[in-house]
């Protein structure tokens, strides 16, 4: 709340300002000509000349530049406090991401240091420290992709992947990740071969279908996660689409879903996890394999789906 205060305030100055110049230019205006009208009625009057004219012509271009540059001023202003906005937003995420796992971590070590457990028990908690580690691990791998695609540093490359491998390498850490049954996610490959293989960036590919996954279960209601996996080819795209039933995208967030930072959460539902990196990820690396990415959905509790659309290309090799 103190936030979207402070956001308004400089807004209201900016607009108030705004009014009041334009209102001056218009009085200006209006004075002027009824003065000129006025004066010419009952006396005459001499010739201003051309100065006088380009004097004031050039007034009321300077008032013009005043508005643009006061609302040029504006947007900036607005876009540097919703950047600050959305960046205390992230650091709070991290915050709290990390401080999960860490204290799982430092719980279990202490568990085993003072207490004289069963190799089972060694063994399970051993299970969940490593399960922490991947955790930790695949999130600061996150933020660092994050980082690389926006300073252009993250390359593309280019060798055969084997799709129905792939598929099954995402779907297990998926389902590992969350816990959640085998049921839960159904995929559909239609491929005119069954061992379909496309040239593309294999990580690149994995992280975008992950993300997506990881997105479709975590914005489902708990326990009842139902997602689709679909990937089908027509000999010049391969266009893969997640569908999933939980709470769903607004209208007014469909277009927005692809930025960095920006997350869709709603008051009547608990809190989603996350930083707002996954979807800008996504987008950023299915743009720079030449593809594109679309989210469509009827609205809350609606369900949401995402359309990736990539070139399928031939490996060239070297006369």
């Amino acid at each position: 709340m103190r936030t979207r205060q402070s956001i308004l305030v400089p807004v209201l100055v900016a607009v108030l300002a705004i009014c009041f110049t334009i209102a001056v230019l218009v009085a200006w205006c209006i004075i002027f000509t009824q003065f000129y009208v006025v004066a010419t009625e009952t006396q005459t009057i001499p010739d201003l000349g051309v100065g006088y004219w380009l004097i004031l012509s050039a007034g009321c271009l300077f008032l013009v530049l005043i508005i643009v540059a006061l609302i040029l001023f504006l947007v900036a202003n607005l876009r540097q406090a919703l950047l600050v906005q959305h960046q205390s937003t992230f650091i709070d995420s991290v915050t709290h991401e990390l401080k999960s796992p860490l204290a799982s971590l430092s719980l279990c070590l202490e568990t085993m240091e003072s207490r004289d457990l069963t190799p089972e028990l060694q063994a399970r908690f051993i299970t969940m420290m490593k399960h922490d580690v991947e955790r930790l691990r695949d999130f600061i791998e996150h933020i660092l992709e994050a980082g690389r695609l926006e300073h252009n540093e993250r390359e593309i490359g280019q060798e055969p992947v084997a799709l129905p491998e792939l598929v099954a390498r995402c779907l297990a850490q998926i389902q590992k990740r969350h816990t959640i049954p085998e049921d839960a996610i159904r995929v559909t490959l239609q491929f005119n071969d069954p061992e379909r293989q496309i040239v593309t960036d294999p990580l690149a590919l994995e992280i975008v279908l992950l993300n997506l996954l990881d997105n479709a279960v975590k914005y489902s209601e708990a326990g009842q996660v139902k997602v689709d996996l679909s990937a089908r080819d027509d000999g010049e795209w391969m266009t893969f689409q997640v569908v999933d039933r939980g709470i769903g995208i607004p209208k007014k967030h469909l277009k927005k879903v692809f930025r960095r930072f920006h997350r869709v959460e709603r008051d009547d539902k608990p809190k989603v996890k996350g930083t707002g990196l996954g979807l800008y990820v996504v987008a950023s690396l299915v743009q720079r394999l030449g593809g594109r990415i679309t989210a469509s959905s009827e609205g809350a509790d609606s369900g949401a789906t995402f359309t990736v659309r990539l070139p399928i290309r031939r490996l060239t090799t070297d006369p």
